[in-house]
């Protein structure tokens, strides 16, 4: 900012210059954070942009007070010229750290250091120019005034055409505000810029007392399209990242089982074929853990299912999809022995995906057929169907080994297994809940160890 308005408006110019000092360190902060937490080259960039601005304005600041002890001529030509300083090299900074996003690489240290020697050459000249001739006041403000608007005009403008055009700048709200704030912030220095050349020219306009005000709403929109923008680009990064997992994790999964299977048989052959019995028994340790293997990496394959495929809402038969289940169960060791209770009924319907349920049920009467005692007179598992308003309600319920207290807050996490005398994988409930998770549902348990379980889904707004 510089200050040509009347008397009055000097304490309202030297407010607003403070203010923006302290806005750009607690941006330089924020910057500095996000750059050390990412890691990125030119997030430090951009915070040293801001560090050079606040002092920029400080230094400015300084001048405007006019104190006796600043308006010393030694004192104000070096203000003046760390006010240019501060000025130029804030452009440099956001313009390198612009140049070093959307080309991934560094600045070489030689061009850095010969613009940071231009930047100090540029600014000693424009403050030492014409400082001897007291009369020669239009070439020192033109110099020093109109460099440190012009230039910030031309870098903004830049800078702004840059974020909206380039693919780099994800689009969105963040990079909407951003390239508005620049190029709103490169208008106003060209206007300043404008009236420098009529000032000097005679009686020209006058900066309006509240254009300070505007300069600081425009940076605080800045900073704040600069962060906005940043956490839309790495959730961008994220969900390409994890897309691309999803499908490594589904592709070796799946070529995985080929070989698995091919392993199988040949374990069956060699249990018919080998006579010796203590081969047979290695043959049958081999099979057993090939197996183990085969539900660990079907359990990935069904998890990575659940995250690949987008939710699609439909009409789901209850019933139909119970009987899908079950045709994926009954043939489970054990399940031929257990009774099945459920009420069919044809008002049984609901919204939701039915790829996400199938998995959500597979899973958790799997697990009740694994946990089930066998040995007691009547093992059942239990399902009911409840509907109230836009609220469905299906509880499982069985009697079978149940879960230990202490192990209940944990049995929803990856690889975590209640019991170790059966064969599941621990993955079976993390992928219930994953699945609950993208269709907007939620899953709780009541259980007592030896007497059963009960997994109540609940699913709202379906």
């Amino acid at each position: 900012m510089f200050f040509t308005g009347p008397p009055e408006a000097f304490v309202s110019v030297l407010i607003t210059s403070l203010a923006q000092c302290v806005l750009g360190i607690v941006l330089f902060f924020i910057f500095r954070y996000f750059s050390r937490i990412y890691i990125r080259r030119f997030l430090r960039s951009w915070s040293h942009s801001w560090i050079a601005f606040a002092g920029y304005q400080f230094c400015t600041g300084l001048i405007l007070l006019k104190t006796p002890l600043f308006e010393q001529d030694f004192l104000l030509l070096s203000l003046s010229f760390f006010a240019q300083l501060g000025c130029f090299s804030q452009i440099f900074l956001i313009l390198m750290g612009t140049y070093q996003l959307v080309y991934e690489r560094p600045v070489k240290r030689t061009t850095h250091n010969y613009v940071i020697a231009g930047c100090t050459v540029l600014s000693l000249v424009t403050v030492l120019a014409f400082s001897r001739d007291p009369s020669a006041w239009v070439e020192r403000y033109e110099l020093r005034i109109g460099t440190r608007t012009f230039i910030p005009a031309c870098g903004f403008l830049l800078a702004g055409l840059i974020v909206l055009r380039h693919h780099k700048f994800s689009p969105g709200i963040g990079q909407k505000l951003l390239a508005s704030a620049f190029l709103l912030y490169s208008i106003a220095q060209f206007f300043y810029f404008f009236i420098v050349i009529t000032y000097t020219m005679g009686p020209g306009m006058v900066i309006p007392k509240y254009f300070g005000l505007i300069d600081l709403l425009i940076i605080t929109v800045m900073g704040l399209g600069k962060v906005i923008w940043l956490l839309e680009n790495e959730r961008e990064k994220l969900n390409k990242a994890n897309k691309e997992l999803d499908s490594f994790l589904y592709s070796t999964s799946h070529d995985l089982r080929a070989p698995i299977a091919s392993i199988l048989g040949l374990t069956y052959l060699g249990k018919i074929e080998l006579k010796e019995e203590r081969g047979r028994t290695f043959m049958a340790m081999i099979e057993e853990r090939i197996r183990k293997l085969d539900m660990v990496i079907a359990d990935i394959l069904s998890l990575a299912r659940s995250k690949k495929f987008d939710v699609k809402i439909e009409d789901i038969d209850f019933n139909q999809l119970l009987d899908d289940t079950i045709v994926d169960v009954k043939f489970s060791k054990g399940a031929s022995s257990i009774s099945l209770i459920y009420e069919s009924n044809p008002q049984n319907v609901f919204h939701s995906d039915y790829h996400q349920m199938k998995i959500i049920l597979s899973n958790i009467i799997s697990n009740a057929v694994k946990y089930h005692n066998l040995a007691q007179p009547s093992p059942y598992i239990k399902v009911i169907f409840k509907r109230t308003n836009d609220r469905v309600e299906i509880l499982i319920e069985d009697n079978g080994q149940g879960i230990p207290e202490e192990s209940i807050p944990r049995i929803f996490e990856m690889f975590y297994r209640a019991s170790l005398n059966t064969e599941g994988t621990g993955l079976g409930l993390y992928i219930v809940q994953e699945a609950l998770a993208k269709i907007k549902g939620s899953i709780s348990v009541k259980s007592e160890f030896e007497k059963g379980s009960t997994f109540t889904i609940i699913l709202d707004s379906v």
